[in-house]
């Protein structure tokens, strides 16, 4: 009966999660696509339109910065179900007719709420869930983040040709209200959440910084953010250009690529949980390196399936690494995976206006060569990784067997 019960917990966890991932990230990826729209009503320049997605960036990142220093005093289900209903009543906020400056005002908070996500749901699935249970899982749940920031995308698309982006906007805050009260009337509470006193405090963050393998990890997260935001950010001005020229509507299909990004993240979870996380972000990189060296091709087609390839690669590696950060040996889960989530984005915004220089210059074949470089240098610290992970196990089992040898030695009686 209580195998039951668990196994009841877990899959409306599980449910609750995925339902809650897709809304987030349909949020705040939603609006980028209504930008020109509200540039024209409102009278804005491109360079202010593009306020609208920074706001929420700069909110994101201040939260994950918050929640290392705090995250062992939150409640993993309260404040994730409250932060989601009330960046869903900012969207209504935001199409009741108020200025420009409001709106990015709006998305900065929105940011900062939908910023408890990233880090608090990986925590609670490496707190909550069995260890063979827990790449799964996580694959699962940033499968649906990948699935509703494509969904935002696509439907804040549709929509805009039928009804204003205000519409658009309230609809968005209905789906999020009601996903919200679903979320904090039926998601199971945490029960493995310890509180830490020394808690609170940039000593936190000072803490997690002097633990190598978690920095090579966050290196890892770095890179594979910028390189897929450079990837997005660039493709479409390549097939726009010469000797493409395709139109808007027919560079569509590119954003809802992203399922291979689902598919990739809940394969690939699986995947660590029985074949090892090693081989699987050795199959990531390889699979990200062929990709991106494929979309050099001329025909158009080769571009798409290079991106398909260099997606799953990049979302396999995502997932396998920030299931990892979650099990490393003597460090406080939750402030751990908010610094891996605060690097990951960090590395979108870095790495796609470095990738602005490359494609300045060097045009694709400079973007494809940044991205060969920074996959390099992460394969270089995973290598790091792994040799300081397995020192640390024979180092243990080197004083286990030191221990026992003592134990022996004291139980031999002496003689004279």
């Amino acid at each position: 009966m209580n195998e039951d019960n668990s196994r009841n917990r877990y899959m409306r966890a599980i449910v609750l999660m995925m339902m809650s991932g897709v809304v987030a990230y349909s949020l705040k990826h939603g609006p980028q696509p209504l930008i020109p729209s509200i540039a024209g009503e409102l009278g804005l320049m491109p360079a202010e339109g593009s306020l609208i997605v920074a706001a929420e960036m700069a909110g994101m990142s201040a939260t994950l910065l918050l929640v290392i220093m705090f995250a062992d005093f939150l409640s993993r289900k309260w404040v994730m179900g409250l932060s989601l209903g009330a960046a869903a009543i900012l969207d209504a906020v935001m199409g009741a007719g108020v200025g420009f400056h409001v709106i990015v005002a709006c998305r900065f908070l929105q940011g900062m709420l939908l910023g408890t996500f990233p880090a608090l749901m990986i925590a609670y699935i490496n707190e909550e869930f069995p260890a063979n249970r827990t790449a799964t899982t996580i694959g699962l749940y940033l499968g649906s983040t990948a699935a509703g920031g494509m969904l935002g995308r696509f439907v804040a698309t549709l929509l805009s040709d039928m009804v204003s982006w205000r519409e658009v906007f309230f609809l968005f805050t209905v789906c999020g209200a009601l996903v919200a009260v679903l979320y904090c009337s039926l998601m199971p509470a945490s029960r493995h959440a310890v509180a830490r006193p020394r808690m609170g405090s940039l000593a936190s963050v000072f803490a997690l910084v002097k633990d190598s393998r978690l920095l090579l990890l966050n290196f890892i997260g770095f890179s594979l953010m910028g390189t897929f935001a450079a990837v997005y950010t660039y493709i479409t001005y390549a097939l726009l250009d010469a000797p493409y020229f395709l139109t808007k509507v027919e560079l569509a299909p590119i954003f809802l690529m992203q399922i291979f990004g689902t598919m990739s993240s809940a394969v690939a979870g699986k995947l660590a949980d029985h074949w090892g996380k090693g081989r699987v972000l050795k199959l990531g990189f390889a699979l990200m390196i062929c990709g991106s060296v494929m979309t050099l091709g001329a025909p158009l087609c080769a571009k798409y399936v290079g991106l398909g390839f260099f997606i799953s690669g990049i979302f396999a590696c995502h997932t396998t690494a920030a299931s990892w950060v979650g099990q490393l040996d003597g460090i406080d889960k939750a402030p751990a995976a908010s610094l891996y989530m605060l690097c990951y984005y960090i590395g979108g915004s870095v790495l796609s206006v470095l990738g602005g220089f490359f494609y300045h210059h060097l045009h694709w074949t400079g973007l494809v060569a940044m991205i060969v470089l920074f996959t390099v240098l992460s394969i270089g610290a995973f290598i790091a990784f792994m040799h300081k992970v397995t020192s640390a196990k024979t180092n243990d089992a080197d004083d286990e067997n030191d221990e026992n040898a003592m134990i022996r030695a004291r139980e031999i009686p002496a003689h004279v």
